[in-house]
């Protein structure tokens, strides 16, 4: 059969790559395998493929895998979109509609200035009014930019063992696949000069019916239309802040060899080389938030955008030291840090340096350099196994969000058919969003493997609650 191998890799292959669909990024560390399924996986340290190889347990299956996940993963703000298209009724579109000097009656969601204006008639009292609103847009600025976030994740790997005895040596064959998409708030700071508007507002008194309306600067990129006519009042935000969706899908190819250096009297000491080929496709969309009509349409949309494809290159090292009962372990990921980049978004709809500068940042991609640390202590008959890892260093992924993982697991792993192996482990990201996971997984007949990871925070999305965190895994793993 492993003559045939190849045969049935290189049509699965491109078929990970030829996927459309566009999903984000959530690292699949949340759901976990037992310590010898994860050593098999096409992310797994390279050094512990001989290391599993060799122990040749009874309720390990060493062939190969296929494994799908699906995440999901939201900011900490309830009803994400609909803040994004109530903030847009405020905004000023980047080419103003008809109509709007002409009819500025018609009030924004957010604020009716009208009523505003009939019970505070005192000037001072309508800066204070409008000093509140100001205070209140910022700070929902502040919270989208923090908290407004949407992601997901779709991948597939399927990593086979080519070879156990090649040079002393083992090799494993992976290929994967991840879809990554994500939307966020890239806002503009709204620095309100209350004395700017003050002057701004004294001139009204000075307005004749039939002056036409009038524009008023109130500082931050707050513009008001003034009717004299009809005392009619409307506000415009005049800002850059967008919303910005990106996506990319990440193929890749790599073969893996480990094998035993050296055994002493308390263990043997193991190395890896894991050579990686990268076809990573791209693309993003920014549309100023004055521009929006349906926020969460936009996340939709993205999954019809034009892909960016580049091709990279990759090389992980891996060294385990392990006993019996024991094993430590260093995984050294893409050392050579290759870099990638998201199609130009159209500069000339933005002003603003601070948003300029941010667009630059989030379109260019590193798969940058970490060293990833780990344990794990096993029962004499490798049934039982309690592992941690941890990430030496924070990175950061296509969608630019860091992450540093420290993950425990607990597994027990059963010889027989019918009775199935468990596994429980808690995941914390120590950067970025330091969101905890808790993830629990099943082994069934001993080769369907079922994991599910969540948080224990909620965020209410179209009036329902659902998990900030939520991760499933399903796959097969077989013997040839």
């Amino acid at each position: 059969m492993r003559l045939q191998l190849p045969f049935f890799i290189v049509p699965l292959y491109f078929l990970t790559t030829a996927v459309n669909l566009a999903f984000a990024d959530i690292q699949s560390k949340h759901t976990k395998l037992n310590f010898s399924q994860r050593a098999l996986t096409s992310d797994a340290n390279p050094a512990n493929t001989a290391l599993v190889v060799k122990k040749d347990d009874a309720h390990v299956m060493t062939g190969g895998m296929i494994n799908g996940t699906a995440s999901l993963e939201y900011g900490n703000l309830d009803e994400l979109f609909d803040a994004y298209n109530k903030l847009s009724g405020d905004f000023e579109a980047s080419e103003p509609p008809p109509g709007t000097p002409t009819n500025p009656i018609e009030q924004p969601d957010l604020i009716d200035w009208d009523k505003i204006f009939e019970q505070y008639p005192d000037l001072e009292a309508r800066l204070g009014i409008i000093k509140d609103q100001v205070v209140s847009l910022a700070s929902l600025f502040a919270l989208i930019a923090t908290e407004g976030y949407g992601k997901a994740e779709l991948g597939l790997e399927a990593p086979f063992l080519v070879s156990t005895n090649i040079y002393g040596g083992s090799i494993l064959f992976s290929a994967s696949y991840t879809g990554y998409s994500k939307a966020q708030g890239i806002l503009e700071q709204i620095q309100f000069d209350a004395e700017q508007a003050k002057n701004e507002l004294m001139r009204i008194p000075d307005f004749d019916e039939t002056d036409g309306i009038q524009e008023l600067d109130l500082s931050a990129g707050l513009k008001m239309f003034y009717n004299p006519q009809n005392k009619g009042i409307k506000l415009i935000v005049t800002n850059d802040s967008l919303l910005l969706v990106k996506s990319a899908r990440i193929s890749k190819i790599s073969l893996s060899y480990s094998r035993a250096q050296f055994e002493n009297d308390y263990g043997t000491l193991y190395w890896g080389v894991k050579p990686t080929f990268y076809n990573i496709g791209m693309t993003n969309l920014g549309v100023r938030i004055g521009d929006l009509e349906d926020a969460e349409a936009i996340f939709d949309d993205i999954k019809n955008g034009d892909y960016r494809y580049q091709n990279g290159f990759d090389v992980d090292f891996g060294v385990s030291f392990s006993s019996n009962n024991y094993l430590i372990a260093g995984h050294l990921k893409n050392a050579f840090e290759s870099d990638y980049s998201f199609p130009k978004i159209d500069r000339r709809r933005f002003n603003s340096p601070y948003v300029l500068q941010q667009l630059d940042k989030n379109e260019h991609f590193t798969l940058e350099r970490q060293l990833t640390l780990q344990t794990a202590l096993f029962s004499e008959d490798h049934k039982w196994s309690f592992s941690m890892e941890v990430d030496a260093n924070p990175i950061h992924d296509p969608m630019l969000d860091e992450f540093q993982w420290l993950n425990f697991t607990a597994g027990y792993a059963a010889d027989s058919w019918w009775l199935p192996s468990a596994r429980v482990g808690f995941s914390r990201n120590l950067a970025g969003s330091e969101l905890a996971y808790l993830n629990a997984g099943l082994t069934f007949m001993k080769f369907i493997n079922l994991d599910i990871a969540s948080t224990l925070d909620t965020v209410e999305i179209d009036k329902q609650d659902y998990m900030r965190g939520l991760s499933i895994s399903l796959g097969v793993q077989f013997d040839y």
